[in-house]
């Protein structure tokens, strides 16, 4: 019984681990992401990054560029926006089949007994498969739009917040 603990306790605590790291890595993408759309519109507009962020005077420069390069009426913006619907779609059903799998093996070692809670490290390795699956789709999305998923979604978001 305390090896089944054991391993129950240890799977929801790697399942948790994975997701914080995944959580963070997703934050420093969008970090990365950003620092690219800037440097970009600064070679674009041919000012140096740093007076992009500090001279005012750019800025109705810079709305008409970010406006133009992420219309929504260009078709690989809207390929873009596409796929990082179905990205956040893919990161639910991920945490609805791991959730599922949790309920199921518990199902399992209530009623079969404590010899099935090995099956409980399914849930952190389908989060892994599901985030490395996530992970290709993106840069097949990147390879073929030139944007990640969901970019020029949000760049026209950002610019409506600023407007």
């Amino acid at each position: 019984m305390v090896i089944a603990l054991c391993h129950i306790v240890g799977a929801v605590f790697a399942s948790i681990i994975l997701s914080l790291l995944l959580l963070l890595l997703g934050a420093w993408e969008q970090e990365r992401v950003q620092k690219r759309r800037m440097q970009d519109a600064a070679i674009a507009l041919g000012v140096p990054l740093a007076s992009l962020e500090t001279d005012d005077n750019l800025v109705p420069r810079f709305l008409q560029y970010m406006s133009q390069r992420f219309s929504g009426e260009l078709l690989r913006n809207r390929f873009s926006d596409l796929c990082g619907t179905l990205r956040t779609a893919w990161g639910w059903l991920s945490a609805l089949v791991q959730i599922c799998i949790l309920i199921g093996v518990g199902w399992s070692i209530y009623s079969a007994g404590a010899s099935n809670a090995v099956s409980m490290w399914s849930v952190p390795v389908i989060g892994l498969l599901f985030w490395l699956a996530s992970v290709a789709f993106s840069f097949a999305c990147l390879l073929l739009t030139g944007r990640y998923p969901g970019e020029a979604k949000a760049a026209r978001k950002a610019i409506a917040n600023f407007l």
